[in-house]
């Protein structure tokens, strides 16, 4: 049970690794990977939405008029696609003036960096396996791979879990960046036990 030591995506992978678990065994590097399963629970709880009390179907089952009648919406979808009644109908009780186009242009603004540094972690762990392929091709042995074996498994651990999480980083930004950035240096590290397997 991946909750046992905690929310936090650290205390999940800590328990997989006591546990001595994984999903699958990467068939080109020989790495034991773990597969996150919709964590949008655990990166919500991690959010500033979260610490305002702020729950799952006030953003994506919002408060809706239907045949003059308040009801809650039960089309389960984005946020983005109904800032005025997922968005605006709360933020507009802390600041009169804020607008739709404010908070989808911040919604996005941290889905594009989000993406961004993706797109960076992404090309870090496809690049330690490519190393990882190559070292095993030249016939370097699973002692001398461990090291790079185990970081991969982390690396891509990290990123899958803001990968399969599916806000796009919007859920709990700060701690998205965090696990990204947590990927990509075990990544360029896994890269490094390559090249010095004492490292």
């Amino acid at each position: 049970y991946p909750w046992h030591k905690g929310l936090r995506m650290d205390q999940e992978e800590a328990y997989y690794d006591e546990a001595g678990f994984s999903d699958w065994t990467h068939a080109e590097s020989g790495a034991k990977v773990i597969k996150a399963q919709h964590p949008e629970f655990e990166m919500w709880s991690q959010g500033l939405h979260a610490r305002a009390g702020v729950s799952c179907p006030d953003c994506h089952m919002p408060q809706v008029e239907h045949k003059g009648s308040v009801v809650t919406d039960h089309w389960v979808r984005s946020p983005l696609l109904n800032v005025k009644a997922a968005c605006v109908a709360c933020h507009s009780k802390h600041d009169a003036k804020v607008t739709e186009a404010e908070l989808k242009s911040r919604a996005e603004q941290i889905q594009d960096r989000h993406w961004a540094l993706r797109e960076k972690a992404m090309a870090a762990v496809v690049g330690l396996i490519d190393d990882l392929k190559a070292a095993k091709a030249a016939g370097r042995s699973d002692a001398d791979l461990l090291a790079a074996r185990y970081l991969q498994r982390r690396s891509q651990f990290y990123l899958d879990f803001v990968e399969a999480e599916n806000s796009t980083g919007f859920h709990a930004p700060q701690e998205a960046a965090r696990i990204l950035g947590e990927s990509i240096d075990f990544a360029r590290q896994g890269q490094i036990a390559l090249r010095d397997p004492s490292f």
